[in-house]
C-alpha cells in the first residue's frame, strides 16, 4: 500500500506527493510536480503505491496501464483515459470523476465510495468487490458489465444505463434511482433489500 509520508514542512498536516518530500501545495512547481509523476507512470506502464490525493488530472491517457494499491483521494480526474487499465486494491473515495473512461477495466477489491461521477463509461468491465456506496452516479454506463459482488448502497444514480450485466451478489439498494435502466440484466440476484444486507 501507498507510504504515508508527511510533508517536510514543519506543521504542514498533508502528506508528501508521490516520490517528493512535500506535499502539492509546497512544492516548488505542483505542475511540474504532476507531469513529472505521469511521465513516469506512462513509461513504466502503470504505478504502485502512488498516493495520487488532491492530484488534479485532465486529458492524460493512462489506457492499459496497471495500478495496485494507489490512493486518489479527492482527486479530480476529468477526461482521463483508463480504457483497458487494471486496478487493485486502489481507493478513488470522495473524488470527482467526470467525462472519463474505465470501460474495459480489470478493477478488484477498489473503492469509489461517496464519489461523483459524471459521464463516465465502465462498459466491459470486471468490476469485483468494487465498493460505489454512497456515491452520486449521473449520465454514466455499466453496461455489459460483471458486477459480482459490488456495492451500490445509499448511491444516488440518475440516467445511467446498467444493461446486460451481472448482478450477482451486488449489493444494489441505492438512496435515490431516477432513469436507470437494468434491461437484460439479471438485477432478481442482486440484494436489494435491508434485511438481506449481511447475508
Amino acid at each position: 500500500m501507498y507510504r504515508k509520508v508527511p510533508c517536510s514542512v514543519e506543521g504542514c498536516p498533508s502528506l508528501s506527493f508521490a516520490d517528493s518530500p512535500y506535499c502539492l501545495e509546497h512544492s516548488s512547481s505542483p505542475e511540474e510536480a504532476v507531469k513529472r509523476l505521469v511521465d513516469r507512470i506512462i513509461a513504466e506502464g502503470g504505478a504502485i503505491n502512488i498516493d495520487f490525493s488532491h492530484i488534479n488530472l485532465h486529458g492524460i491517457d493512462f489506457s492499459r496501464m496497471r495500478f495496485v494499491g494507489c490512493r486518489f483521494r479527492q482527486a479530480t480526474l476529468s477526461h482521463v483515459l483508463f480504457t483497458g487499465a487494471s486496478f487493485r486494491l486502489c481507493f478513488f473515495d470522495t473524488s470527482s470523476i467526470e467525462c472519463c473512461d474505465f470501460s474495459g477495466v480489470d478493477m478488484d477489491f477498489c473503492s469509489l465510495g461517496d464519489t461523483d461521477i459524471f459521464d463516465c463509461s465502465f462498459e466491459n468491465s470486471e468490476l469485483i468487490h468494487v465498493n460505489f456506496d454512497g456515491s452520486r452516479i449521473k449520465e454514466s454506463t455499466f453496461s455489459s458489465s460483471n458486477l459480482y459482488d459490488s456495492r451500490f448502497i445509499l448511491a444516488e444514480i440518475e440516467y445511467s444505463n446498467f444493461e446486460n450485466c451481472d448482478f450477482k451478489r451486488v449489493f444494489f439498494m441505492p438512496a435515490r434511482s431516477e432513469s436507470v435502466s437494468t434491461n437484460g440484466s439479471n438485477i432478481n440476484e442482486a440484494i436489494q433489500d435491508l434485511e438481506h444486507l449481511y447475508i
